[in-house]
């Protein structure tokens, strides 16, 4: 059907090989179904999301719940597509999630002359910071650990040489007007 469509696809049988390959090759989109064998494909997501994987990820099942679902939703699935669907719909959702990004292309670059420069993650953990966002919140739209992303936030904090996370904001905003 995604062929058909026009878009390259790639097929991997085996999901504990999966997660490095799409580290590796940088998939625009990845469909990931939540029944494999050996493992969930709610596992994999983790595993994805913990290795930072960009790539908006549609998860499809056929034996799925409410609750399912939501936990994929809330462990950084884009969108949950249950089976049976019809192609016209599938590719329909593979379109939108790639375009989501594009429609995000105004995203905040930071940048803090003679310091190192900030990781992609760290600049969304930092823009999500700003935004006013908790440590639990940023945990769940980033798909990370809130012990990760204290982490994260002490490695800005140490980059950019601000005293406390209030400095740190400070200095972002300041950045971002450049």
């Amino acid at each position: 059907m995604l062929s058909r469509a026009g878009f390259e696809v790639d097929c991997c049988s085996d999901p504990l090989s999966f997660v490095e390959a799409s580290i590796k090759k940088a998939p625009a989109c990845i469909l990931l179904d939540v029944v494999l064998p050996e493992v969930s494909g709610l596992d994999i997501l983790g595993e994805l999301c913990s290795k930072g994987c960009r790539a908006p990820v549609l998860m499809i099942s056929g034996e799925s719940n409410v609750a399912t679902a939501v936990q994929a939703l809330k462990n950084g699935a884009t969108d949950f597509i249950e089976k049976p669907f019809r192609g016209s719909e599938l590719v329909s959702r593979v379109t939108a999630a790639l375009d989501a990004p594009r429609q995000k292309a105004t995203r905040a670059i930071f940048h803090f002359p003679s310091r190192p420069p900030l990781t992609l993650r760290e600049q969304d953990v930092l823009a999500e910071l700003i935004g006013g966002q908790s440590t639990k919140e940023i945990a769940t739209r980033l798909c990370l650990s809130p012990r990760t992303v204290e982490s994260y936030r002490a490695n800005i904090i140490r980059k950019v040489g601000a005293r406390n996370p209030a400095d740190l904001v400070r200095l972002a905003i300041i950045a971002l007007r450049r």
